[in-house]
């Protein structure tokens, strides 16, 4: 399931790397779209997936990934940034296999830094671990990545993903499992190349959508509990496959 917005530069190498007949062929893909005018809905159309589009002002991280998820037919949900490209056809793979553990509840992968990387972007992403090459399990530290990520969809229609947080949708939702019982696991094969290469004026203004819930939720104050998505499926149906 892939998240987008104006991405028409970067989706269609994403999507040619998830849809390479080298590679584990995912169940469907799943194209969220919240209001692109460059393009990239025509991008996504030439391609074998499935688009969904709403308008920016219905978005939110949480309110797109779980409008996504509802469309998804597969236990296994995985997620990637548009701009966030496999390096390899063994993407998918390595980030299901953590979950023969059943306790495991997401895996996150590894992301290397596109040549675009600015030098805040690549302080952050040591500081999240991303970068490592050693494998982890946590079950504590609520540390997740949508961008290269995957997740048990029986554990979301049990509680989806926050819709009312601006951003870190994703530390929320691990923090909940991990409170349950369950780990998430860090997965260095998975290996994506991600990188933004914003202004640091923009940087800074998307770094300060996920520090309110990202402190929180270190903290164990603020999002965690369970939301109410608009979008959530019967959990004794699903939705046919494309």
């Amino acid at each position: 399931m892939i998240r987008a917005k104006n991405e028409a530069r970067f989706i269609g190498e994403t999507l040619q790397a998830v849809l390479d007949p080298v590679a584990l062929p995912p169940r469907q893909v799943i194209v969220v779209d919240s209001g692109s005018t460059d393009g990239t809905q025509a991008v996504v159309r030439s391609f074998a997936a499935h688009l969904i589009q709403i308008t920016p002002e219905e978005f939110t991280y949480g309110y797109a990934l779980n409008l996504g998820v509802a469309h998804v037919d597969s236990e296994i949900v995985a997620t990637l940034s548009a701009h966030s490209l496999p390096a390899n056809p063994g993407w998918l793979r390595n980030l299901l296999t953590p979950f023969f553990r059943p306790r495991v509840a997401g895996v996150y992968g590894r992301q290397l830094p596109r040549a675009n990387a600015t030098p805040l972007e690549l302080i952050g992403m040591r500081l999240t671990g991303v970068l490592s090459e050693s494998p982890k399990l946590l079950d504590r530290r609520p540390l997740f990545s949508n961008a290269n990520g995957a997740f048990r969809r029986s554990l979301w229609l049990e509680h989806p993903f926050d819709e009312r947080v601006s951003g870190a949708e994703d530390i929320a939702w691990v923090r909940t499992m991990q409170e349950r019982g369950y780990v998430i696991a860090y997965e260095p094969t998975a290996v994506v190349y991600h990188s933004h290469g914003e202004p640091i004026g923009r940087h800074l203004r998307r770094a300060s959508r996920d520090i309110p819930t990202v402190v929180g939720n270190f903290l164990h104050l603020g999002s965690g509990g369970r939301p109410t998505p608009k979008h959530k499926p019967d959990p004794a149906t699903r939705p046919a496959p494309d």
